[in-house]
């Protein structure tokens, strides 16, 4: 399965997320914030990147931004509450810098594991 980074602040979200995708055999490796997935994306490289838009030190927006300068060709899903604002318009940024899907909190596990297998097939049919 995938190796995936999940960038969460909300210490329930975070660990919520990281049982569902463990349950799906997927191996997940977990930042609390931005600042946090750039110093790890230093050393490792995950299959895709989960990650929200609203956090601490640095915004899930620049992450995903510096991150597709970096690693054109990861894939990254974006999560968001929304904050004081509508989380349509975080979404709606984050896939016009480089997120391939991105979904509103609270996320449907099912549609998010889904996405998941998705953008791993594509990978890999454009490699076969």
């Amino acid at each position: 399965m995938a190796k995936i980074l999940l960038v969460e602040d909300d210490d329930l979200v975070r660990d919520m997320l990281t049982q569902v995708l463990q349950r799906a055999s997927h191996t997940v490796m977990c930042a609390t914030d931005g600042e946090e997935a750039t110093e790890f994306l230093k050393k490792e490289r995950p299959d895709i990147m989960v990650t929200d838009i609203i956090m601490p030190k640095k915004s899930g927006i620049t992450l995903i931004s510096e991150v597709k300068n970096r690693h054109p060709t990861m894939e990254i899903i974006a999560i968001s509450g929304g904050g004081r604002l509508d989380p349509t318009g975080y979404l709606d940024l984050s896939e016009s810098i480089g997120a391939s899907v991105s979904f509103e909190k609270p996320i449907d596990n099912t549609a998010l594991l889904m996405a998941i297998d998705l953008l791993l097939h594509g990978k890999k049919e454009t490699v076969e």
